[in-house]
């Protein structure tokens, strides 16, 4: 896991200063490289995972110098692809998995991107010709931006703050942008919260030449297609191996690994197979702990331990969380609402004393179909037949009626999330139940205009009939890349620790999107992974209640948050924002009467303020 940086016309001072921002990133060496032909340059800041010899070093140039490459991420199945290369003839300098990405691209150019088994974004820089190939991973585990420059020039980074300090960058607000990230509590690719900065999508690569625009193309992306009808068993019998795959590709590793646990199904199955693999008391796990009952998860992870064999540590929350606030906005270069962020950055600072790779459960609830709002989705049809008189007249107005928790309890919010949206078109639906502001709403912050619909028309864009295949694959697409994995990566990558996503493997993946949408959900959440669970884990914790990973936001907002709140959501800060002040008094004034748990609302216009305080 590494930082990377690049630009055409580069100078020594541009690069140094390109690495010293991400140096956090890689803090066991870096380099830089400017291409004597054509002006580009490459920099790469190192964390040494895989070959932590100087043989790892990048940028790497291949053996006839014509190719260059910086290379954030791991390549899995680097072991098996360096077989097969040295049976060819090929011969390694060294055993990082680095050389053999290198020597694949050589020879099989992007073609060799579907033989990669990993998490990844690279720059691939061609010195004959001064062409350059930007690559990214297919889920977006690793993130990668890039910036036009004068002259049909590029730059691109790791991380926002990088490229922000590249001259001739359009680092004007993109106001499409700031209504996008009203909605998702994110800014989703391609856009940024900068005009001149987006966002390679997941699965995709950019293609550059010297003095031309960039030439963008998707190489995969999900396809929940639905095909296949086999019982759970049948279905079980095959992912049992898939899953032991992609957990011991995740432990591949030259230095200490351990996992995440929170005693949920997917921390808990990943526990399970890791100590499966290295046997009992080999293998690390970490669980934050919380004094709020509502949101501690310690004895479960206690009961999971101690069944498959862990050496298991508890990890306090951090007292003031919320003063990281400034900080987390810095590490992600532009305005990030989900403030499980904070969590997780915590949770990467204390276990990165103890293990600089670890196992996480992220990805289980898209893959695996376990969001509540799956459920909701498949009922909207039963609920459309009931008669428009009752529904209207009777149903809507008292589901209205029903009071708002700000403690963590969201069964009563999510009843009128679906009464409000299930008698809409599906896409509508949909991102009437995801979004965080409507758009009316929106209009109203953003003084008029029509605010977009990313979510909506991604859903659309997916061409699925079956509503629980156009659910997950949206998800995969938006939620996933945009939210959870930009702040895994951007809180681990603070402290240096890499986080490794078995669940998110694309055998995994592409296994479970041909299965039929009755099967992924035959008995409710998650019924495949539970049912592989079931081998592995014990009944009690297989059935619990799904709990999450979120801070108390309502007591934040009540306690910490609240002399923030009532000193920057004032006229005059929203004013610089653009954003009307008569609404942001009015969702003030719900939340606080209770009316509606606007909590998340609230955080989010405290991020755009401190993102507009700091930005500079």
């Amino acid at each position: 896991m590494c930082g990377i940086a690049g630009l055409s016309a580069a100078t020594p001072d541009i690069l140094a200063r390109l690495g010293d921002i991400l140096a956090h990133r890689g803090p066991d060496g870096s380099g830089t490289l400017v291409c004597e032909r054509t002006g580009f340059g490459l920099v790469h800041t190192r964390l040494a995972v895989i070959d932590l010899s100087e043989g790892g070093r990048q940028p790497m140039e291949s053996p006839c110098g014509r190719w260059v490459i910086a290379f954030n991420g791991e390549i899995y199945n680097h072991a098996q692809l360096r077989a097969e290369l040295e049976g060819r003839g090929h011969s390694f300098r060294s055993a990082s998995d680095t050389e053999v990405l290198l020597a694949l691209l050589a020879g099989e150019g992007e073609a060799a991107l579907s033989r990669l088994v990993g998490m990844f974004a690279f720059a691939l820089l061609d010195r004959h010709t001064g062409r350059v190939l930007l690559a990214r991973d297919r889920v977006g585990i690793k993130p990668l931006v890039y910036g036009a420059l004068p002259g049909g020039g590029l730059a691109f980074a790791s991380e926002i703050a990088a490229l922000k300090t590249v001259p001739g960058i359009d680092l004007d607000t993109d106001r499409r942008a700031m209504s996008e990230f009203l909605a998702c509590l994110y800014v989703p690719a391609p856009r940024t919260i900068h005009a001149g900065i987006r966002k390679l999508p997941p699965g995709h690569v950019l293609r550059w030449s010297p003095g031309t625009a960039p030439v963008i193309e998707c190489w995969w992306r999900p396809a929940f297609t639905g095909g296949r009808a086999l019982s759970v068993d049948e279905a079980t019998e095959e992912l049992m191996p898939a899953l032991r795959a992609a957990v011991r590709s995740c432990m591949v590793a030259d230095v200490p690994v351990g996992c995440f646990l929170s005693g949920g199904i997917d921390s808990s199955v990943i526990a399970a197979l890791m100590a499966e693999a290295r046997g009992r008391n080999q293998v690390s796990s970490f669980t934050m702990t919380f004094d709020q009952a509502a949101y501690d998860e310690r004895d479960a992870a206690k009961v999971v331990s101690a069944h498959v064999g862990t050496l298991h540590t508890e990890l306090p929350a951090s007292a003031g969380l919320v003063d990281g606030l400034d900080r987390m906005i810095a590490a992600f270069g532009e305005p990030f609402g989900n403030p499980t962020a904070l969590l997780i950055g915590d949770l990467a600072a204390s276990a990165r004393r103890h293990v600089t790779v670890a196992l996480v459960g992220d990805g289980g609830d898209e893959v695996f179909a376990g969001y509540p709002r799956y459920h909701g989705g498949l009922l909207a049809a039963r609920w459309r037949r009931i008669p428009v008189f009752l529904r209207k007249g009777v149903i809507e107005p008292a589901v209205a009626l029903l009071p708002e928790s700000s403690s963590g309890n969201h069964s009563l919010r999510r009843i009128r999330e679906f009464v409000a949206g299930a008698g809409l078109e599906d896409a509508e639906m949909y991102a009437s139940w995801v979004e965080y502001f409507p758009p009316g709403e929106r209009r109203a912050l953003l003084g008029g205009g029509l605010p977009s619909r990313p979510i909506a028309d991604l859903y659309r864009a997916t061409g699925r009939t079956d509503p629980l295949d156009a659910m997950q694959e949206t998800d995969l697409l938006s939620f996933l890349p945009g939210n959870l994995m930009a702040y895994g990566d951007a809180m681990s990558m603070m402290h240096a620790l890499e986080l490794r996503l078995p669940l998110l493997d694309h055998r995994l993946i592409e296994l479970v999107q041909d299965l039929s949408a009755g099967l992924r959900f035959a008995a409710g959440k998650k019924t495949l992974l539970k049912s592989a669970a079931r081998r592995l884990l014990p009944a009690a914790i297989v059935d619990r209640p799904k709990l999450g990973f979120n801070p108390p936001m309502g007591l934040w907002l009540k306690n910490e948050l609240a002399a923030m709140v009532a000193e920057r959501l004032v006229p005059e800060r929203m004013a610089a924002l653009g954003l009307d002040w008569p609404a942001v008094e009015r969702l003030l004034a719900e939340h606080r009467a209770g009316r509606r748990d606007c909590s998340l609302a609230v955080w989010a216009l405290l991020v755009l303020e401190r993102w507009e305080a700091t930005a500079a």
